[in-house]
């Protein structure tokens, strides 16, 4: 074993490592749903983002997509699964050999979110409004907390 010669001159140790640290930022934040590859699935579908909060009798789950008619979306609950699929197809107004940069997700999409044992899948309400879906899933009456009264000796 010999020593190694030094890189020679230009070499940029700290150079070399912000660069790596760049591409695995990068390659992170694809595959974390953020960045350039924000929002894509590996099988083409764009995937909205969601919210999803809790109180004592409901769970709230709000699903983003602009630009969607009320028409193409479909909620489905199976199986404890809650799935949210819908297409937003291009605009006629866009000819591809004009398009110069389209950053807008179009196509279909889909979402699935695992239920808790607690949500009901039969009082589901869903409302649609400047292009956030809300969905308002109530709870089981016996998951929900109840006051106990006391009564005096």
């Amino acid at each position: 074993m010999g020593v190694q010669p030094w890189p020679g001159p230009g070499w940029d140790p700290l150079g070399d490592l912000a660069t790596i640290k760049q591409e695995m930022n990068r390659l992170f934040e694809t595959l974390l749903g953020q960045g350039e590859g924000r929002g894509l699935a590996s099988d083409g579908m764009w995937v909205p983002p969601l919210d999803v909060s809790e109180t004592s009798t409901e769970l709230r789950v709000q699903v983003e997509v602009p630009g969607v008619v009320e028409r193409q979306i479909a909620i489905e609950i199976l199986g404890g699964v809650l799935t949210v699929r819908g297409d937003r197809p291009i605009e006629a107004k866009f000819q591809p050999d004009q398009i110069q940069q389209l950053e807008g997700h179009y196509g279909q999409f889909m979402r699935r979110l695992s239920l808790p044992a607690t949500v009901d899948p039969n009082h589901v309400q869903a409302t649609y409004r400047n292009g956030v879906l809300e969905i308002r899933l109530r709870k089981r009456p016996e998951c929900q907390p109840r006051s106990v009264p006391i009564e005096a000796a």
